[in-house]
Protein backbone atom coordinates (compact mmCIF):
# COMPACT_ATOMS: atom_id res chain seq x y z
CA UNK A 1 0.00 0.00 0.00
CA UNK A 2 2.96 2.15 0.83
CA UNK A 3 3.72 1.97 -2.75
CA UNK A 4 0.91 2.73 -4.11
CA UNK A 5 0.87 6.21 -2.27
CA UNK A 6 4.36 6.82 -3.16
CA UNK A 7 3.23 6.23 -6.54
CA UNK A 8 0.05 8.81 -6.48
CA UNK A 9 1.91 11.24 -4.99
CA UNK A 10 4.31 11.54 -7.33
CA UNK A 11 1.76 11.83 -10.34
CA UNK A 12 -0.43 13.75 -8.29
CA UNK A 13 1.29 17.05 -9.98
CA UNK A 14 0.47 15.75 -13.26
CA UNK A 15 -2.49 14.84 -12.59
CA UNK A 16 -4.13 18.16 -11.65
CA UNK A 17 -2.11 20.00 -14.51
CA UNK A 18 -4.18 17.44 -17.11
CA UNK A 19 -7.00 17.98 -15.30
CA UNK A 20 -6.43 22.07 -14.46
CA UNK A 21 -5.91 22.25 -18.87
CA UNK A 22 -8.89 20.71 -19.00
CA UNK A 23 -10.88 23.05 -17.10
CA UNK A 24 -9.54 26.25 -18.31
CA UNK A 25 -10.29 25.27 -22.17
CA UNK A 26 -14.02 24.79 -20.93
CA UNK A 27 -13.97 28.07 -19.61
CA UNK A 28 -12.57 29.33 -22.15
CA UNK A 29 -15.04 27.96 -24.58
CA UNK A 30 -17.76 28.68 -22.22
CA UNK A 31 -18.84 25.52 -21.50
CA UNK A 32 -20.30 23.67 -18.29
CA UNK A 33 -17.88 22.37 -15.80
CA UNK A 34 -19.25 19.11 -15.07
CA UNK A 35 -17.10 15.71 -15.16
CA UNK A 36 -18.46 14.26 -18.51
CA UNK A 37 -17.33 17.62 -19.71
CA UNK A 38 -13.91 17.73 -18.22
CA UNK A 39 -13.27 14.20 -19.76
CA UNK A 40 -14.39 15.11 -22.88
CA UNK A 41 -12.33 17.88 -22.79
CA UNK A 42 -9.50 16.08 -21.73
CA UNK A 43 -10.12 12.91 -24.86
CA UNK A 44 -10.48 15.98 -27.06
CA UNK A 45 -6.79 17.57 -25.99
CA UNK A 46 -5.25 14.49 -25.86
CA UNK A 47 -6.51 13.08 -29.39
CA UNK A 48 -3.86 13.72 -31.15
CA UNK A 49 -0.38 13.34 -28.75
CA UNK A 50 0.47 10.58 -27.09
CA UNK A 51 -1.41 9.68 -24.23
CA UNK A 52 0.63 9.26 -21.53
CA UNK A 53 -0.04 7.91 -17.58
CA UNK A 54 -1.09 11.50 -16.12
CA UNK A 55 -3.71 11.45 -18.75
CA UNK A 56 -5.02 7.97 -17.88
CA UNK A 57 -4.99 8.50 -14.35
CA UNK A 58 -7.06 12.05 -14.90
CA UNK A 59 -10.04 9.93 -16.62
CA UNK A 60 -9.09 7.07 -14.07
CA UNK A 61 -10.27 9.87 -11.12
CA UNK A 62 -13.19 11.20 -13.06
CA UNK A 63 -14.67 7.87 -13.28
CA UNK A 64 -13.95 6.78 -9.96
CA UNK A 65 -15.86 9.81 -8.22
CA UNK A 66 -18.63 8.76 -10.23
CA UNK A 67 -19.25 5.49 -8.58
Amino acid sequence: MARDNEFFAEMHPQIVEVLGLAVMQLLVVKREVSRESISEMIQVLWQDGDVDLAVELALDVLALSKE
